[in-house]
């Protein structure tokens, strides 16, 4: 990869609308090396003002009801 060239941290920014989902997501990756990349996990509150070099947009809704919740577009 390049950015393993040039020894450049790379940051990746993973964006979730729930906070369960940040903290599912976070247990999953806890014990992953990511090497040159740094991993921030956060809702959409945690990154306002932030700057990542990749944005992963997580946009998973899943409920009993198959209600989008306040996600929706009205």
């Amino acid at each position: 990869a390049a950015c393993s060239k040039t020894m450049k941290k790379v940051t990746v920014g993973v964006i979730c609308p729930y906070s369960a989902q940040v903290l599912a997501i976070q247990e999953k990756l806890r014990k992953i090396k990511f090497g040159p990349l740094s991993v921030k996990i956060s809702s959409v509150d945690g990154f306002q003002g932030g700057e990542e070099d990749i944005i992963i947009l997580s946009t998973v809704r899943s409920n009993s009801d198959g209600v989008v919740g306040f996600v929706s577009d009205r």
